[in-house]
Protein backbone atom coordinates (compact mmCIF):
# COMPACT_ATOMS: atom_id res chain seq x y z
CA UNK A 1 0.00 0.00 0.00
CA UNK A 2 2.58 1.78 1.02
CA UNK A 3 4.89 1.56 -2.67
CA UNK A 4 1.53 2.42 -4.38
CA UNK A 5 0.94 5.89 -2.57
CA UNK A 6 4.28 6.58 -3.25
CA UNK A 7 4.45 5.67 -6.78
CA UNK A 8 0.98 8.17 -7.08
CA UNK A 9 2.62 10.97 -5.31
CA UNK A 10 4.85 11.10 -7.96
CA UNK A 11 1.63 10.99 -10.55
CA UNK A 12 0.17 13.44 -8.62
CA UNK A 13 3.56 15.99 -8.51
CA UNK A 14 4.40 15.63 -11.98
CA UNK A 15 1.12 16.67 -13.03
CA UNK A 16 0.59 19.54 -10.50
CA UNK A 17 3.98 20.57 -12.33
CA UNK A 18 2.87 20.87 -15.56
CA UNK A 19 -0.02 22.67 -14.10
CA UNK A 20 1.49 25.14 -11.93
CA UNK A 21 3.84 25.69 -15.30
CA UNK A 22 0.98 26.43 -17.24
CA UNK A 23 -0.31 28.63 -14.56
CA UNK A 24 2.73 30.69 -14.48
CA UNK A 25 2.15 31.33 -18.26
CA UNK A 26 -1.58 32.45 -18.11
CA UNK A 27 -1.27 34.46 -14.59
CA UNK A 28 -0.49 37.00 -15.94
CA UNK A 29 0.53 36.70 -19.58
CA UNK A 30 -2.35 34.71 -21.09
CA UNK A 31 -4.68 36.93 -19.00
CA UNK A 32 -3.45 40.17 -20.39
CA UNK A 33 -3.19 38.77 -23.81
CA UNK A 34 -6.94 37.18 -23.06
CA UNK A 35 -8.04 41.08 -22.45
CA UNK A 36 -6.01 43.06 -24.91
CA UNK A 37 -6.02 41.22 -28.11
CA UNK A 38 -9.69 41.46 -28.79
CA UNK A 39 -9.77 45.18 -29.04
CA UNK A 40 -7.06 44.79 -31.15
CA UNK A 41 -9.07 42.34 -33.72
CA UNK A 42 -11.98 43.95 -33.65
CA UNK A 43 -9.82 47.59 -34.40
CA UNK A 44 -8.45 46.05 -37.48
CA UNK A 45 -11.52 44.40 -38.58
CA UNK A 46 -13.11 47.75 -38.88
CA UNK A 47 -9.69 49.57 -40.44
CA UNK A 48 -10.67 46.55 -43.52
CA UNK A 49 -13.93 48.09 -43.76
CA UNK A 50 -12.68 51.25 -44.52
CA UNK A 51 -9.12 50.91 -45.90
CA UNK A 52 -9.60 46.94 -47.73
CA UNK A 53 -7.27 44.32 -46.86
CA UNK A 54 -3.72 45.45 -47.85
CA UNK A 55 -1.12 43.87 -47.47
CA UNK A 56 0.80 45.10 -44.39
CA UNK A 57 -2.98 45.23 -42.75
CA UNK A 58 -3.30 41.49 -43.55
CA UNK A 59 0.55 40.83 -42.07
CA UNK A 60 -0.36 41.88 -38.86
CA UNK A 61 -3.76 41.05 -38.92
CA UNK A 62 -2.07 37.26 -39.41
CA UNK A 63 0.47 38.24 -36.90
CA UNK A 64 -2.51 39.05 -33.47
CA UNK A 65 -3.88 35.46 -34.84
CA UNK A 66 -0.98 33.13 -34.67
CA UNK A 67 -0.50 35.33 -31.14
CA UNK A 68 -4.45 34.31 -30.38
CA UNK A 69 -4.40 31.31 -31.74
CA UNK A 70 -1.63 30.36 -29.30
CA UNK A 71 -2.67 31.82 -26.14
CA UNK A 72 -6.27 29.97 -26.76
CA UNK A 73 -4.23 26.63 -26.65
CA UNK A 74 -2.13 27.48 -23.61
CA UNK A 75 -6.05 28.70 -22.04
CA UNK A 76 -7.66 25.82 -22.93
CA UNK A 77 -4.46 23.18 -21.86
CA UNK A 78 -4.61 24.91 -18.57
CA UNK A 79 -8.31 24.46 -17.96
CA UNK A 80 -7.74 20.82 -18.58
CA UNK A 81 -4.43 19.99 -17.14
CA UNK A 82 -6.27 22.19 -14.10
CA UNK A 83 -9.47 19.58 -14.17
CA UNK A 84 -7.05 16.56 -14.24
CA UNK A 85 -4.28 17.36 -11.10
CA UNK A 86 -7.47 18.43 -9.07
CA UNK A 87 -9.17 15.16 -9.44
CA UNK A 88 -5.90 13.03 -9.04
CA UNK A 89 -5.01 15.29 -5.86
CA UNK A 90 -8.28 14.32 -4.35
CA UNK A 91 -7.94 10.76 -5.09
CA UNK A 92 -4.66 10.51 -3.47
CA UNK A 93 -5.67 12.53 -0.48
CA UNK A 94 -8.54 10.09 0.34
CA UNK A 95 -6.44 6.98 -0.36
CA UNK A 96 -4.37 8.51 2.70
CA UNK A 97 -7.30 8.86 4.54
CA UNK A 98 -7.56 12.53 4.29
CA UNK A 99 -11.08 13.29 2.26
CA UNK A 100 -10.46 17.12 1.32
CA UNK A 101 -14.42 17.00 0.32
CA UNK A 102 -15.37 16.71 4.02
CA UNK A 103 -13.55 20.04 4.75
CA UNK A 104 -15.88 23.27 4.92
CA UNK A 105 -15.40 25.67 2.36
CA UNK A 106 -14.31 22.74 0.03
CA UNK A 107 -17.44 22.96 -2.08
CA UNK A 108 -17.60 27.04 -2.67
CA UNK A 109 -13.72 26.67 -3.59
CA UNK A 110 -14.34 23.67 -5.56
CA UNK A 111 -17.77 25.58 -7.73
CA UNK A 112 -15.36 28.97 -7.69
CA UNK A 113 -12.44 26.38 -9.84
CA UNK A 114 -14.52 24.68 -11.82
CA UNK A 115 -16.07 27.65 -13.13
CA UNK A 116 -13.01 29.62 -14.08
CA UNK A 117 -12.18 26.24 -15.78
CA UNK A 118 -15.61 26.08 -17.61
CA UNK A 119 -15.07 29.53 -18.83
CA UNK A 120 -11.48 28.86 -19.44
CA UNK A 121 -12.81 26.33 -22.11
CA UNK A 122 -15.40 28.28 -23.37
CA UNK A 123 -13.19 31.75 -24.16
CA UNK A 124 -10.80 29.34 -26.03
CA UNK A 125 -13.54 27.56 -28.37
CA UNK A 126 -14.80 31.15 -29.16
CA UNK A 127 -11.13 32.18 -29.54
CA UNK A 128 -10.54 29.63 -32.09
CA UNK A 129 -14.08 29.53 -34.08
CA UNK A 130 -13.61 33.90 -34.38
CA UNK A 131 -9.65 33.09 -35.53
CA UNK A 132 -11.49 30.51 -38.27
CA UNK A 133 -13.59 33.35 -39.44
CA UNK A 134 -10.56 35.83 -39.53
CA UNK A 135 -8.49 33.83 -41.72
CA UNK A 136 -11.54 33.30 -43.85
CA UNK A 137 -12.38 36.76 -44.13
CA UNK A 138 -8.43 37.70 -44.75
CA UNK A 139 -7.99 34.27 -47.03
CA UNK A 140 -11.30 34.61 -49.72
CA UNK A 141 -12.54 38.55 -48.78
CA UNK A 142 -15.63 37.35 -47.46
CA UNK A 143 -16.03 40.80 -45.61
CA UNK A 144 -19.33 39.29 -44.08
CA UNK A 145 -17.01 36.81 -42.07
CA UNK A 146 -15.75 39.21 -40.26
CA UNK A 147 -18.91 40.50 -38.49
CA UNK A 148 -19.42 37.07 -37.30
CA UNK A 149 -15.69 37.02 -36.17
CA UNK A 150 -15.83 40.34 -34.55
CA UNK A 151 -19.08 38.66 -32.52
CA UNK A 152 -17.46 35.85 -31.60
CA UNK A 153 -14.59 37.94 -30.45
CA UNK A 154 -16.44 40.32 -28.23
CA UNK A 155 -18.31 37.66 -26.60
CA UNK A 156 -14.80 36.21 -25.96
CA UNK A 157 -13.94 39.34 -24.05
CA UNK A 158 -16.92 39.88 -22.36
CA UNK A 159 -16.72 36.20 -20.81
CA UNK A 160 -12.92 36.91 -19.86
CA UNK A 161 -13.91 40.26 -17.87
CA UNK A 162 -16.20 38.10 -15.82
CA UNK A 163 -13.53 35.14 -14.73
CA UNK A 164 -13.03 35.34 -10.72
CA UNK A 165 -9.01 34.67 -10.76
CA UNK A 166 -6.28 32.60 -13.01
CA UNK A 167 -4.47 32.42 -9.87
CA UNK A 168 -5.53 28.57 -9.75
CA UNK A 169 -2.18 27.20 -7.97
CA UNK A 170 -2.79 24.14 -6.73
CA UNK A 171 0.68 23.17 -5.18
CA UNK A 172 1.24 26.52 -3.48
CA UNK A 173 0.42 27.51 -0.12
CA UNK A 174 -2.93 29.10 -0.33
CA UNK A 175 -2.90 29.05 -3.96
CA UNK A 176 -6.57 29.30 -3.92
CA UNK A 177 -7.15 31.91 -1.42
CA UNK A 178 -8.78 34.19 -4.29
CA UNK A 179 -11.94 31.29 -4.04
CA UNK A 180 -11.82 30.95 -0.80
CA UNK A 181 -12.87 33.47 2.14
CA UNK A 182 -12.80 32.26 5.45
CA UNK A 183 -16.81 32.71 6.33
CA UNK A 184 -16.87 29.82 7.75
CA UNK A 185 -14.79 29.40 10.73
CA UNK A 186 -14.28 28.72 14.22
CA UNK A 187 -16.15 31.54 16.78
CA UNK A 188 -14.31 31.07 19.61
CA UNK A 189 -10.49 30.75 19.37
CA UNK A 190 -8.46 29.24 22.26
CA UNK A 191 -5.00 30.30 20.48
CA UNK A 192 -5.11 33.66 18.83
CA UNK A 193 -2.37 33.53 15.83
CA UNK A 194 -2.44 29.41 14.86
CA UNK A 195 -6.00 29.16 14.72
CA UNK A 196 -6.43 32.17 12.88
CA UNK A 197 -3.70 31.48 10.55
CA UNK A 198 -6.01 27.60 10.44
CA UNK A 199 -9.03 29.48 9.55
CA UNK A 200 -8.07 31.45 6.43
CA UNK A 201 -6.02 28.50 4.62
CA UNK A 202 -7.74 26.80 1.76
CA UNK A 203 -8.92 23.73 2.26
CA UNK A 204 -6.27 21.66 0.07
CA UNK A 205 -3.21 24.11 2.31
CA UNK A 206 -5.27 23.24 5.84
CA UNK A 207 -4.53 19.44 5.63
CA UNK A 208 -0.79 20.29 4.79
CA UNK A 209 -0.99 22.74 7.92
CA UNK A 210 -1.64 19.60 10.12
CA UNK A 211 1.21 17.93 8.60
CA UNK A 212 3.06 20.90 9.15
CA UNK A 213 2.45 20.86 13.13
CA UNK A 214 2.92 17.30 13.30
CA UNK A 215 6.35 18.33 11.98
CA UNK A 216 7.02 21.06 14.23
CA UNK A 217 6.00 18.74 17.25
CA UNK A 218 8.69 16.50 16.12
CA UNK A 219 11.53 18.85 16.77
CA UNK A 220 9.99 20.43 19.84
CA UNK A 221 13.05 21.29 22.58
CA UNK A 222 12.36 19.21 25.65
CA UNK A 223 13.82 21.84 28.04
CA UNK A 224 10.50 23.88 26.13
CA UNK A 225 8.57 20.99 26.61
CA UNK A 226 9.59 20.57 30.10
CA UNK A 227 8.92 24.73 31.21
CA UNK A 228 5.52 24.47 29.57
CA UNK A 229 4.14 21.46 31.45
CA UNK A 230 6.06 22.99 34.68
CA UNK A 231 4.19 26.08 34.28
CA UNK A 232 0.94 24.64 32.31
CA UNK A 233 -0.36 21.92 33.70
CA UNK A 234 -2.61 19.64 31.02
CA UNK A 235 -1.62 22.10 28.28
CA UNK A 236 0.13 21.17 25.13
CA UNK A 237 3.37 22.13 24.47
CA UNK A 238 3.11 22.38 21.04
CA UNK A 239 0.46 25.10 20.76
CA UNK A 240 2.25 27.55 23.12
CA UNK A 241 5.39 26.51 20.59
CA UNK A 242 3.35 27.45 17.46
CA UNK A 243 2.10 30.70 19.12
CA UNK A 244 5.66 31.92 19.81
CA UNK A 245 6.48 30.64 16.26
CA UNK A 246 4.21 32.69 14.38
CA UNK A 247 4.60 35.63 16.68
CA UNK A 248 8.32 35.50 16.20
CA UNK A 249 7.67 35.45 12.34
CA UNK A 250 4.72 38.32 12.73
CA UNK A 251 7.74 40.67 13.75
CA UNK A 252 10.05 39.72 11.32
CA UNK A 253 7.04 40.61 8.89
CA UNK A 254 7.19 43.62 10.55
CA UNK A 255 10.95 43.88 10.42
CA UNK A 256 10.86 44.59 14.17
CA UNK A 257 13.39 41.55 14.09
CA UNK A 258 17.14 41.16 12.52
CA UNK A 259 17.56 37.19 11.01
CA UNK A 260 19.75 36.89 13.64
CA UNK A 261 17.36 37.89 17.22
CA UNK A 262 14.50 35.65 14.58
CA UNK A 263 17.04 32.49 14.93
CA UNK A 264 17.60 33.13 18.58
CA UNK A 265 13.67 33.26 19.71
CA UNK A 266 13.29 29.78 17.52
CA UNK A 267 16.14 28.49 19.07
CA UNK A 268 14.18 28.70 22.33
CA UNK A 269 11.25 26.30 21.16
CA UNK A 270 12.86 23.88 18.58
CA UNK A 271 15.46 21.72 18.41
CA UNK A 272 17.07 23.15 14.96
CA UNK A 273 20.24 21.11 14.96
CA UNK A 274 17.60 18.41 13.76
CA UNK A 275 17.09 20.35 10.04
CA UNK A 276 18.59 20.02 7.00
CA UNK A 277 17.66 23.59 6.55
CA UNK A 278 16.86 26.85 8.02
CA UNK A 279 13.52 26.85 9.32
CA UNK A 280 12.98 29.60 7.36
CA UNK A 281 12.75 27.56 4.61
CA UNK A 282 9.92 25.33 5.70
CA UNK A 283 9.50 22.08 6.32
CA UNK A 284 9.71 19.29 4.20
CA UNK A 285 6.14 17.70 3.18
CA UNK A 286 6.02 14.97 0.28
CA UNK A 287 9.33 16.08 -0.81
CA UNK A 288 8.96 19.78 -0.55
CA UNK A 289 9.79 22.45 1.51
CA UNK A 290 5.96 24.27 2.61
CA UNK A 291 5.38 27.09 5.48
CA UNK A 292 8.49 29.01 4.14
CA UNK A 293 9.25 32.27 5.55
CA UNK A 294 7.80 33.47 1.80
CA UNK A 295 4.75 31.58 2.44
CA UNK A 296 4.18 32.64 6.07
CA UNK A 297 4.85 36.27 4.66
CA UNK A 298 1.92 35.58 2.27
CA UNK A 299 -0.62 34.49 4.58
CA UNK A 300 -0.30 37.28 6.93
CA UNK A 301 -0.76 39.67 3.72
CA UNK A 302 -4.44 37.68 2.91
CA UNK A 303 -5.23 37.90 6.71
CA UNK A 304 -4.54 41.64 6.71
CA UNK A 305 -6.38 42.05 3.81
CA UNK A 306 -10.06 40.21 5.14
CA UNK A 307 -9.20 40.38 8.97
CA UNK A 308 -7.20 43.77 9.34
CA UNK A 309 -8.51 43.39 13.21
CA UNK A 310 -7.15 40.70 13.83
CA UNK A 311 -3.02 42.08 13.69
CA UNK A 312 -4.58 45.28 15.51
CA UNK A 313 -5.56 42.89 18.55
CA UNK A 314 -1.59 41.90 18.22
CA UNK A 315 -0.53 45.42 17.84
CA UNK A 316 -2.39 47.07 20.57
CA UNK A 317 -1.83 44.67 23.21
CA UNK A 318 1.98 44.61 22.46
CA UNK A 319 1.75 48.48 22.62
CA UNK A 320 -0.25 47.80 26.02
CA UNK A 321 2.72 45.65 27.15
CA UNK A 322 5.37 48.59 26.01
CA UNK A 323 3.70 50.95 27.61
CA UNK A 324 1.28 50.27 30.56
CA UNK A 325 2.56 47.08 31.62
CA UNK A 326 1.84 47.07 34.97
CA UNK A 327 -2.21 48.42 34.30
CA UNK A 328 -2.32 45.16 32.24
CA UNK A 329 -0.69 43.04 34.97
CA UNK A 330 -3.16 44.01 37.61
CA UNK A 331 -6.07 44.19 35.50
CA UNK A 332 -8.74 41.40 36.35
CA UNK A 333 -9.92 41.01 33.18
CA UNK A 334 -8.30 42.32 29.75
CA UNK A 335 -10.51 43.32 26.81
CA UNK A 336 -9.79 44.78 23.30
CA UNK A 337 -12.12 44.63 20.22
CA UNK A 338 -11.02 45.74 16.43
CA UNK A 339 -12.77 45.47 12.88
CA UNK A 340 -12.70 46.92 9.75
CA UNK A 341 -12.86 50.59 9.06
CA UNK A 342 -14.12 50.35 6.00
CA UNK A 343 -16.34 47.22 4.09
CA UNK A 344 -18.27 46.69 1.61
CA UNK A 345 -21.88 46.57 1.51
CA UNK A 346 -23.26 42.91 1.50
CA UNK A 347 -19.97 41.72 2.58
CA UNK A 348 -18.85 40.48 5.81
CA UNK A 349 -17.57 42.55 8.89
CA UNK A 350 -15.59 40.66 11.14
CA UNK A 351 -15.56 41.58 14.88
CA UNK A 352 -12.70 40.21 16.47
CA UNK A 353 -13.09 40.71 20.90
CA UNK A 354 -9.85 39.20 22.57
CA UNK A 355 -9.92 38.52 25.95
CA UNK A 356 -7.23 37.74 28.84
CA UNK A 357 -8.00 36.51 32.24
CA UNK A 358 -5.65 37.24 34.67
CA UNK A 359 -7.13 34.74 37.40
CA UNK A 360 -5.68 31.52 37.80
CA UNK A 361 -8.87 29.69 36.80
CA UNK A 362 -11.50 30.28 34.17
CA UNK A 363 -14.13 33.05 34.61
CA UNK A 364 -17.76 33.02 33.05
CA UNK A 365 -18.50 36.25 31.18
CA UNK A 366 -21.26 37.67 28.39
CA UNK A 367 -20.02 39.74 25.05
CA UNK A 368 -22.69 41.88 23.58
CA UNK A 369 -22.40 43.15 19.58
CA UNK A 370 -25.21 45.64 18.88
CA UNK A 371 -25.15 46.53 15.42
CA UNK A 372 -27.74 48.52 13.44
CA UNK A 373 -27.13 48.61 9.70
CA UNK A 374 -26.21 44.53 9.88
CA UNK A 375 -27.15 41.62 10.01
CA UNK A 376 -27.57 40.01 12.38
CA UNK A 377 -27.62 43.68 14.24
CA UNK A 378 -27.61 42.46 17.54
CA UNK A 379 -25.40 39.39 19.08
CA UNK A 380 -24.87 38.17 22.70
CA UNK A 381 -22.26 35.37 22.86
CA UNK A 382 -21.57 33.71 27.08
CA UNK A 383 -17.85 32.79 26.67
CA UNK A 384 -15.86 31.01 29.83
CA UNK A 385 -12.54 32.61 29.77
CA UNK A 386 -9.27 30.59 30.41
CA UNK A 387 -7.18 31.03 33.51
CA UNK A 388 -3.72 31.86 33.27
CA UNK A 389 -2.55 29.34 35.44
CA UNK A 390 0.88 29.86 37.02
CA UNK A 391 1.35 32.36 34.39
CA UNK A 392 1.83 35.88 35.43
CA UNK A 393 2.77 38.83 33.81
CA UNK A 394 5.35 41.04 35.33
CA UNK A 395 4.75 44.76 36.86
CA UNK A 396 7.98 46.17 35.08
CA UNK A 397 8.84 47.06 32.10
CA UNK A 398 10.67 44.52 30.21
CA UNK A 399 12.02 44.65 26.96
CA UNK A 400 11.05 43.73 23.30
CA UNK A 401 14.08 40.62 23.24
CA UNK A 402 16.10 39.90 25.88
CA UNK A 403 18.63 36.47 25.70
CA UNK A 404 18.30 35.55 29.42
CA UNK A 405 15.20 37.16 31.27
CA UNK A 406 11.47 37.21 29.92
CA UNK A 407 10.73 39.38 27.14
CA UNK A 408 7.70 40.71 25.48
CA UNK A 409 8.13 37.98 22.48
CA UNK A 410 8.12 35.55 25.73
CA UNK A 411 5.10 36.83 27.52
CA UNK A 412 2.76 37.91 23.95
CA UNK A 413 2.69 34.23 22.98
CA UNK A 414 1.68 33.02 26.50
CA UNK A 415 -1.10 36.08 26.51
CA UNK A 416 -1.99 34.82 22.95
CA UNK A 417 -2.55 31.02 24.23
CA UNK A 418 -4.00 31.21 27.15
CA UNK A 419 -6.02 34.16 25.89
CA UNK A 420 -9.95 33.39 24.18
CA UNK A 421 -11.27 35.28 21.27
CA UNK A 422 -14.44 35.89 19.69
CA UNK A 423 -14.74 36.19 15.56
CA UNK A 424 -18.27 36.94 15.09
CA UNK A 425 -19.02 38.02 11.05
CA UNK A 426 -21.51 40.63 10.33
CA UNK A 427 -23.62 41.60 7.09
CA UNK A 428 -23.17 45.14 6.31
CA UNK A 429 -27.00 46.33 5.04
CA UNK A 430 -27.17 49.87 4.96
CA UNK A 431 -24.33 52.04 3.01
CA UNK A 432 -22.88 55.04 4.68
CA UNK A 433 -21.17 54.97 8.39
CA UNK A 434 -22.13 52.62 10.40
CA UNK A 435 -21.36 52.17 14.21
CA UNK A 436 -20.89 48.97 16.09
CA UNK A 437 -20.88 48.60 20.04
CA UNK A 438 -19.30 45.59 21.94
CA UNK A 439 -19.89 45.26 25.48
CA UNK A 440 -18.27 43.04 27.98
CA UNK A 441 -20.53 41.91 30.87
CA UNK A 442 -20.66 39.65 33.92
CA UNK A 443 -23.08 36.66 33.92
CA UNK A 444 -25.41 38.66 36.03
CA UNK A 445 -25.39 41.47 33.27
CA UNK A 446 -23.40 43.92 34.70
CA UNK A 447 -21.40 45.85 31.65
CA UNK A 448 -17.64 45.67 32.87
CA UNK A 449 -16.19 47.21 29.92
CA UNK A 450 -17.62 48.45 26.43
CA UNK A 451 -16.31 49.90 23.10
CA UNK A 452 -17.68 51.63 20.09
CA UNK A 453 -16.52 51.59 16.72
CA UNK A 454 -17.26 52.99 13.63
CA UNK A 455 -17.04 51.23 10.63
CA UNK A 456 -17.74 53.11 6.52
CA UNK A 457 -19.88 50.40 4.66
CA UNK A 458 -19.48 51.50 0.76
CA UNK A 459 -20.76 50.04 -2.12
CA UNK A 460 -18.21 47.81 -4.36
CA UNK A 461 -17.56 50.07 -7.37
CA UNK A 462 -14.93 47.48 -8.68
CA UNK A 463 -17.49 44.70 -8.74
CA UNK A 464 -20.10 46.56 -10.99
CA UNK A 465 -17.77 48.12 -13.31
CA UNK A 466 -16.53 44.26 -14.23
CA UNK A 467 -19.92 43.32 -14.43
CA UNK A 468 -21.18 46.26 -16.78
CA UNK A 469 -18.06 45.73 -19.30
CA UNK A 470 -18.54 42.20 -19.38
CA UNK A 471 -22.74 42.87 -20.01
CA UNK A 472 -21.35 45.29 -22.63
CA UNK A 473 -19.00 43.37 -24.28
CA UNK A 474 -21.74 40.42 -24.59
CA UNK A 475 -24.18 42.72 -26.00
CA UNK A 476 -21.92 44.39 -28.02
CA UNK A 477 -21.04 40.79 -29.83
CA UNK A 478 -25.10 39.94 -30.03
CA UNK A 479 -25.55 43.36 -31.51
CA UNK A 480 -22.71 43.36 -34.62
CA UNK A 481 -24.17 39.28 -35.09
CA UNK A 482 -28.25 40.94 -35.03
CA UNK A 483 -27.31 43.95 -37.27
CA UNK A 484 -26.08 41.27 -40.27
CA UNK A 485 -28.54 39.04 -40.00
CA UNK A 486 -31.68 41.26 -39.60
CA UNK A 487 -31.19 43.07 -42.74
CA UNK A 488 -31.31 39.76 -44.57
CA UNK A 489 -34.28 38.68 -42.67
CA UNK A 490 -36.19 41.94 -43.49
Amino acid sequence: MREELERELKEVKKIEYLQETLVRYVNPVGKWLMYTLPPFLVGLTTLIFLIGTRFLLKLVFYALLGIYGINATFLLLSAWITDRSLRKRLTFERKKGKPIESLDGFEIVLGGVNHVTFLLKIVSLLCYISMVLYVGTLTFGLLELAFAAAGFTLFSFGLAVIIRSLNLKLNDINGLQDFFKPLIHEIKLDNLLSESVANHLDPITYLKWDEFLGALKKILSPTFVEKIQAQEKGETPLTFATEKLLFTYYLLYQDVLTKKQFENEVKEIFDLDALEDPIEKGLVIEGTHYFTKRDIFQIFGYMYQYNPGLFKLIDRLQLEMSENIERLAKDPIYMDACTQEVVYQNDALNIMTFLYNNAPDAKKYTVEIVAPGFEPDRVELAIQVEGSGTFEIPTEKVSLIAPQDRDVTDIMYNMLENGDTLWVTLEPRKVGEQTVQVFLKTVDGTIIEGETKSVQVIKNMKQQLKRITSAGSLLGGIGVAVSRILPVLL
